[in-house]
């Protein structure tokens, strides 16, 4: 069983049903659960920008702290900045995650070609197992 889950969020509705699925493991396990949000954009990135990208991963974050108290799962909530793939992984590892939930969101055949997935590049590099809910 899992005692260390990490919930990857970024307020979209596939990282909802993500946060589901990480709340029934996490209330089955009776184990924490860390949910990390991730402030970054590949364009050029400006102080102004980054504060604007920390506050709204705040904004999303807190609206699961209730869900989780009426779920009696005990949250930590985190926010970090950079590459996505990398910061995931970096605070799973750092925070001895044995689970890493993800979302994923349906993307066209063409899309897919043309750029590999956040979920797929976790599962590349995560030392842990990773659940890829979508």
């Amino acid at each position: 069983m899992f005692s260390k889950i990490l919930l990857a969020y970024d307020g979209t509705k596939p990282s909802d049903l993500a946060f589901e699925r990480a709340v029934e493991v996490a209330r089955q396990a009776h184990a924490p659960l860390h949910v990390v949000a991730v402030a970054w954009s590949a364009e050029v990135e400006t102080h102004a920008s980054l504060d604007r990208g920390r506050e709204q991963c705040w904004a999303y974050l807190q609206r699961l702290r209730e869900k989780g108290a009426e779920a009696h799962v005990d949250l930590e909530l985190e926010v970090v900045e950079g590459p996505c793939s990398e910061q995931i992984v970096a605070v799973a590892d750092r925070w001895g995650a044995d689970l890493i939930v993800i979302g994923h969101r349906k993307r066209p055949l063409l899309s897919r070609l043309a750029e590999v997935s956040l979920a797929k590049r976790i599962i590349d590099h995560a030392h842990c197992c990773v659940l890829v809910a979508g």
